[in-house]
């Protein structure tokens, strides 16, 4: 489908001091899409169906079939919010502008969540994720967000929240 999206990179470094296995890498950057999605929901006041996550983990998938996509600590996972509609509908600029506020609405959304491992509120339900999916995403937007540069639009989101 031709539509527009934001998306948000993790870079290699940042995934090479991750301390964990390959399987949790990804299960961190699937809840942190899940979670994503939510905040991202509600700071464009739009409905679920609006938006679509998509993940391109920089692997080949076997022309046989899927396989679980690995994360390797070398690669450069992006995770893409894309307007779910032909053409797009203008939710990617918005989000955009509100980077920061994102990050921070998802690490905060995670962290608050008194669940242990995972749930529908946070990361996702267990079973759609590992053990330590919510440690991982937490840990990934942690060094994301203190890696992340202050630019006019991260001042303007936050402006925007007071």
């Amino acid at each position: 489908m031709h539509t527009t999206a934001y998306w948000l990179t993790i870079p290699a470094s940042t995934m090479a001091l991750l301390p964990y296995a390959s399987d949790d890498r990804r299960d961190g950057i699937l809840g942190m899409a899940y979670a994503i999605r939510q905040v991202a929901q509600l700071l464009l006041m739009c409905d679920r169906h609006d938006i679509g996550i998509s993940i391109d983990t920089g692997e080949q998938v076997q022309p046989s079939g899927w396989r679980a996509p690995e994360l390797a600590a070398d690669k450069s996972p992006r995770l893409f919010i894309y307007d779910n509609y032909p053409g797009g509908i203008g939710f990617s600029e918005p989000l955009f502008r509100m980077h920061h506020e994102l990050l921070t609405g998802t690490r905060r959304l995670i962290a608050e969540c008194e669940c242990e491992q995972g749930c529908p509120s946070c990361v996702g339900p267990i079973g759609n994720t590992g053990p330590l999916a919510k440690v991982a995403a937490l840990r990934m937007l942690d060094l994301l967000l203190t890696h992340l540069p202050i630019t006019e639009h991260s001042e303007e989101a936050e402006v925007k929240t007071l």
